[in-house]
């Protein structure tokens, strides 16, 4: 019988296509490929999606059935979708995944409700609670993210200008958990970062570099460390990088181990 495997992440996790329409292989799509006749992968990654939305998919998938392994790849911290109606006078309701932009509903919530401190909180409380959901399901994991959720620019256009500019993460990324400590003293009576980054467990993470605040380095430290690169297509990885991060990461840090393969 084959493994289950689900992978549920943003766009970096599903396929892509590029300028003449052609589909770009992602990770998940190379692991189904070398792998299908062992492994049952289920890639429910949607371009745009939230950390909230990729939390909901994967209770939802949990909850419904078994699987012998889920990963799950966190997307960048400032996203934002809510369930709203299809159409006015309907009982019908979806999630609208819009990454981060300025669209629509979108540009009403960045306008006056978005905030640095409620996107790290937002954040960390849906890694909590898909770590203590996976658990109590006992359901294996592992966890992986687009890139340092904490360093990262909180914007696709900011990681578009940065990788343009050559890609220096490092060199022009601002910590993001300390504008927060300076802000701290402000919510004192709600404030849970503190409890909530001591709370989580950081080994269920896999990350692609030594560097940690708390959080260390995700598929785009990776593609710079290790390839010197920056992602071709559509700021996304192409067919190739994509199947270098499978074939050097996934398949030898995760699927080897976990005995998957």
């Amino acid at each position: 019988m084959r493994k289950k495997i689900l992978v549920v992440g943003c766009s970096f996790s599903h396929h892509i296509w590029d300028g003449d329409n052609n589909k770009e292989n992602s990770w998940p799509d190379w692991m189904k490929s070398e792998f299908g006749n062992t492994l049952y992968v289920m890639n429910l990654s949607i371009p745009g999606a939230s950390n909230e939305l990729i939390k909901r998919l994967i209770t939802k998938k949990v909850l419904e059935e078994h699987w012998d392994y889920v990963i799950i790849q966190w997307s960048t911290i400032d996203r934002w979708d809510y369930p709203i109606q299809h159409e006015e006078n309907t009982v019908f309701v979806r999630y609208w995944p819009c990454g981060s932009n300025l669209q629509g509903k979108n540009e009403y919530f960045y306008k006056h409700y978005y905030s640095t401190y409620g996107a790290v909180i937002d954040t960390l409380e849906n890694i909590l609670f898909l770590q203590q959901l996976l658990e109590s399901e006992n359901t294996p994991y592992t966890m992986i993210t687009i890139g340092n959720l904490f360093t990262l620019s909180t914007t696709i256009q900011q990681i578009q200008n940065l990788m343009t500019s050559g890609g220096d993460y490092y060199g022009q990324q601002e910590n993001v958990l300390e504008k927060i400590e300076r802000m701290q003293n402000i919510f004192l009576d709600t404030d849970s970062i503190p409890f909530l980054l001591k709370k989580i467990n950081y080994d269920k993470f896999l990350f692609t570099d030594n560097i940690r605040n708390p959080m260390g380095g995700g598929m785009l430290e990776w593609l710079y460390k290790t390839k010197k690169d920056y992602p071709k297509t559509n700021w996304h990885f192409n067919h190739q990088q994509s199947y270098d991060f499978f074939n050097e990461f996934i398949k030898p840090k995760i699927l080897i181990p976990n005995g998957l393969i």
